[in-house]
């Protein structure tokens, strides 16, 4: 899942700098299949969790790293969103690498993460 992550983000780095275009092409399938695996995955652990609500709060960040981002919110006018979205999937990195404890504290000492969100 760690190397699906890492291939992700190189993708939508190369994308960001015009090198490949996500939106279409042999791109847009290899991502697309990256998305897919990442919500079995995210759903299948949902599923076998013994207590849902504890998965759900201890794993949003898995949650928000497969919410799809790609061309089909075109129609809705969120694909500009949609691009800044992808980011979410260096969630997953940290997430795997164990740094989101330690973000976590970071983000909750005086504060940080309400001075973050409102800057958001």
């Amino acid at each position: 899942m760690a190397i699906l992550a890492v291939i992700s983000i190189i993708l939508v780095i190369l994308d960001y700098a015009s090198i490949i275009n996500l939106d279409t092409g042999v791109w847009m399938w290899i991502d697309n299949g990256i998305l897919v695996i990442f919500a079995i995955d995210y759903f299948y652990r949902l599923t076998i969790a013994k207590n849902k609500w504890s998965f759900f709060k201890h794993n949003i960040f898995d949650l928000l790293s497969i919410i799809p981002v790609n061309g089909v919110f075109t129609l809705f006018r969120l694909a500009r969103l949609g691009r800044v979205a992808r980011i979410t999937r260096l969630l997953r990195v940290l997430h795997l690498v164990g740094l989101t404890g330690r973000l976590r504290k970071i983000l909750y000492t005086n504060g940080l993460i309400y001075i973050l969100v409102l800057a958001f």
